[in-house]
């Protein structure tokens, strides 16, 4: 049986740098170093399911869909999605015009070592150098914000694939992905106080209670093309509608219903500076049902109608 298509492998438009996996390619990630990969493309087709290494994935315009498990996420070039190794996902994106979609991929066990570094006291480095935590780092599969030292990273790969070999061979890559983790390390330290918010006794609990209303929100963030109800989304997270309303208000500051109405007038201001389409058009496209409480919610949000903001008033 032959190896399937795969439009990660066999786009002309790929550029790679170290040793980016394919589950479809490949027997084993175990040897496998770090990596980039970079497609540069309108269109990407969805994959077939692909196992991740650990990974951090951006796109510079347009949207890309991942399915993470069982679960949907949105990237854009407002944010980045982590996931973790050995999860299973799909991808897919198609924009208006040449995109382009990165990621870095992490050598396994690489992470393990990054944090035992920067935990461990000097003297037991010296007396263990090559011990590694004892289990995988998992981080939280979510999308991330977009953070200033990893956006400039991926540009600087981009950068650093453009010049020559012999220049490549002599820049210290390591330090490059040892920072890129320890970033990465220390948002999470963030997402761990923010877990800390929920009203738990147990901290089991409350991680719980946090991975289930990122799900929820996340949820909202993919489907800014209508209205969700809060049963929806909470069957969603597999809570509650009135856990859920309770829960995701304590920690993110809004009902899931006004989270989501900012979230649609957001991406509406966002189509109405890309331009051409007119304003009944965009309030179809984010789902209100009528135009004249579209303008209302609008000009409440925004200080000036959608109109106005068209012409630049």
């Amino acid at each position: 049986m032959g190896i399937p298509y795969c439009p990660y492998c066999n786009s002309a438009q790929s550029l790679l740098m170290g040793n980016i996996y394919c589950s479809h390619q490949s027997d084993s990630v175990k040897d496998l170093d770090n990596g980039v990969m970079v497609i540069n493309s309108r269109k990407l087709e969805e994959t077939d399911v692909h196992l991740s290494r650990l990974s951090i994935r951006c796109i510079t315009g347009g949207e890309q869909y991942y399915k993470v498990g069982s679960h949907e996420h949105r990237v854009t070039p407002e944010n980045y999605l982590v996931i973790n190794q050995g999860q299973q996902y799909k991808t897919s994106y198609e924009a208006d015009g040449n995109k382009e979609m990165m990621l870095i991929a992490f050598s396994p066990g690489f992470a393990e070592e990054i944090l035992y570094s920067v935990m461990t006291k000097e003297d037991k480095l010296l007396d263990d150098p090559f011990q590694t935590v004892d289990h995988p780092i998992h981080f939280f599969e979510k999308t991330y914000e977009s953070d200033a030292y990893i956006s400039n990273t991926f540009t600087w790969f981009r950068q650093l694939m453009n010049e020559d070999m012999s220049w490549k061979k002599i820049v210290d890559l390591d330090a490059v992905y040892s920072g890129v983790l320890i970033r990465l390390l220390q948002i999470q330290r963030g997402v761990y106080s923010e877990i800390n918010k929920i009203n738990s006794v147990k901290f089991s609990t409350r991680k719980e209670l946090y991975r289930r209303l990122t799900i929820g929100k996340e949820f909202l963030d993919n489907n800014l093309h209508r209205k969700i109800s809060v049963e929806e989304v909470a069957r969603i997270a597999s809570l509650s509608p009135h856990h859920f309303k309770r829960t995701f208000k304590n920690l993110f500051g809004d009902s899931p219903h006004t989270y989501h109405v900012k979230k649609r007038l957001e991406y509406s201001r966002q189509l109405i500076e890309v331009g051409g389409k007119s304003v009944s058009e965009i309030c179809q496209q984010v789902g209100f049902e009528d135009a004249s409480s579209f303008i209302r919610l609008f000009k409440n949000y925004y200080e000036c109608t959608p109109g106005g903001m068209k012409s630049g008033k």
